[in-house]
């Protein structure tokens, strides 16, 4: 319930999604972009074609762009604002990441505002500046994958995949065309894609992918409650929960900006209170302590009852509003393993 009453906001789904949306439409635009520059045609597909949905599609990436800023800068669990989406450095919230975010949202805008301009400018410094947009992309790429919480997912792996993948294969063949003419400049640059690719999965197996990574990149630490990467031990302490309790509990819940928290006491045993918080990320934590001393505080988990583990036992917490703006419930204690 209190998974539910907090839900991700509006906001936050739209960070998200306007992100992974703006990152296929950029791979988009790249992947059209080298098409065009080999000149390839077909009866079906005559160049202007290329031309046009490469612009059009870079105009739809910076508009879900500006989606994924604004939404990001609204929604109040990264604390993110204004400076944050134009200066890339200072966040509060995964710092390397987002001013990674940052300058290629940036680069991006500069390579969209000369292409608009291109009638006023000369052709060496047009595509001079055009080239960033080779740089844009894979910076983007690593933005999502420091920075997104969905980076474990395996929708957003498979997102991911196939756009790196389509990514360096359309480059190799753009690389290949024109084969035999400055080969080595040619074979240089087809192994440092796939030396890149191979840096990348690797980073990301031994990083993103791991425990740890919400810390390792830089969460506030009031977030960091229980989350992917950030899991705390329970720590138990004398006088813990025991096995076998099965007690009604009466309390009451604060939504606050960043997090739900549920304020709980146990009605047969008035010293025992628990306070169980959940993240926007959907992470949490159970704490319960006994004439104010803390004998537990766990990571929590929420489906149709909150879990914790405190030391050997295992916490389980259901709760339903009372119809007056507080919350009843049951705590049910067992030992691990039954």
């Amino acid at each position: 319930m209190i998974a539910a009453a907090l839900g991700p906001t509006p906001f936050w789904y739209a960070a998200r999604g306007s992100g992974y949306t703006a990152l296929v439409l950029l791979t988009l635009s790249v992947l059209l972009g080298l098409i065009t520059s080999v000149r390839w045609v077909s009866d079906r597909w005559p160049r202007f074609l290329s031309q046009s949905l490469h612009r059009n599609i870079s105009l739809l990436a910076l508009c879900f762009l500006v989606v994924h800023i604004g939404a990001s800068i609204i929604d109040p669990f990264a604390g993110l604002n204004l400076r944050d989406a134009i200066v890339p450095a200072g966040a509060g919230y995964r710092p390397v990441w987002i001013a990674l975010g940052v300058v290629s949202a940036e680069l991006f805008v500069a390579v969209l505002i000369t292409s608009l301009l291109r009638h006023r400018m000369s052709f060496g410094v047009w595509r001079a500046v055009h080239l960033l947009a080779y740089a844009t992309w894979p910076i983007a790429v690593l933005h999502g994958i420091g920075t997104g919480t969905d980076t474990k997912a395996v929708w957003a792996i498979l997102v991911v995949v196939a756009c790196v993948g389509a990514v360096v294969v359309t480059l190799i063949w753009r690389l290949a065309s024109g084969w035999p003419a400055h080969a080595w400049l040619r074979a240089l640059g087809m192994a440092v894609s796939l030396a890149a690719v191979t840096a990348l999965t690797a980073w990301t197996a031994s990083g993103p992918l791991q425990p740890g990574w919400a810390r390792a990149a830089g969460t506030p630490a009031n977030l960091l409650s229980g989350g992917s990467g950030s899991t705390p031990a329970a720590s138990p302490s004398p006088g813990a929960l025991a096995a076998g309790l099965n007690d009604p509990l009466t309390g009451s819940i604060d939504r606050g900006a960043t997090a739900v928290t549920a304020r709980l006491t146990d009605r047969r045993d008035t010293s025992l209170t628990l306070v169980i918080a959940a993240a926007q990320d959907g992470s949490g934590t159970l704490v319960a302590a006994r004439s104010g001393q803390t004998v537990c505080s766990a990571p929590a988990s929420f489906g149709d009852t909150v879990t914790a583990q405190c030391g050997s036992v295992v916490v389980s917490v259901s709760l339903a509003d009372d119809g007056r703006g507080g919350l009843t419930g049951t705590l049910v204690t067992r030992a691990a393993g039954q």
